[in-house]
């Protein structure tokens, strides 16, 4: 793996026991990064860390539940202590809520928006004293195309990925000073558990693809290389941007 565009550097991702969390690990190990893959199953982030190791990248495993703010300062601190300080951080852990909005309860509320939005926040806030430090560092916030489209019984999610952007806006503006450039990758329908749950079902796939101008989802392999990009010095230019990865369906009417 020498040569790569990251070579050198540590990455933490959150999420990275499944879906999008294990490709982005898997890709940022690929190109030459030393990943800790944080997630809530200690279990799930070994076998995404063990897969890394088996390619001859360099992996550990944090176990991280980002709804406990304590957990995340360890987290960090134990990247730290394993393979050094963080150079790239993928904010891409989160939970999804379907249920119709008169019936959300303020306990489901608030965990959407902890586990979405406020995880992130307190993740960007521990690891950016030694980006501040070193003068350089990526942020990279994995959001939704939610964020952008209104959609019934998902309120909660909704407005957790449309703060995700506003987060990422003024991060970016903050901290380009100190080198750091902070951007958010916002995926359409991937080919992850509930998606493809739900298009199990014919009609509901003509449905979910009829959307789409691509006429298909993605595939998480997809969205790795577009997180590399943004991990590497190749991004240093772009900042505060969100990136819809959705095959149109944002831009289509």
């Amino acid at each position: 793996m020498g040569g790569t565009p990251l070579d050198g550097r540590v990455a933490l991702v959150t999420g990275a026991g499944r879906g999008l969390g294990v490709a982005i690990a898997t890709a940022l190990a690929q190109a030459g990064a030393a990943v800790a893959c944080a997630a809530r199953s200690a279990e799930a982030g070994e076998t995404t860390a063990r897969t890394i190791r088996e390619r001859g990248g360099k992996a550990t495993v944090v176990a991280l539940d980002v709804t406990v703010a304590e957990q995340i300062t360890e987290a960090v601190a134990t990247t730290r202590g394993t393979l050094g300080e963080v150079d790239v951080l993928v904010n891409n852990a989160g939970i999804v809520l379907d249920k119709p909005t008169i019936d959300v309860a303020d306990a489901e509320w608030n965990e959407v928006l902890t586990a979405n939005l406020t995880a992130m926040f307190r993740l960007a806030r521990a690891v950016a004293p030694g980006m501040i430090r070193r003068g350089h560092g990526k942020i990279i916030n994995i959001g939704s195309m939610y964020g952008r489209l209104g959609v019934p019984r998902y309120a909660a999610y909704c407005a957790s990925k449309a703060g995700v952007d506003g987060l990422t806006r003024s991060l970016a503006v903050e901290w380009a000073r100190h080198g750091i450039q902070v951007t958010c990758v916002a995926p359409g329908y991937m080919n992850t558990d509930i998606p493809r749950e739900a298009l199990a079902d014919p009609r509901t796939r003509e449905r979910f693809l009829s959307k789409i101008p691509a006429r298909r989802i993605g595939e998480p392999e997809e969205i790795g290389p577009l997180v590399v990009y943004l991990a590497s010095p190749a991004s240093e230019y772009m900042t505060g941007q969100t990136l819809y990865f959705d095959g149109g369906q944002t831009v289509a009417w």
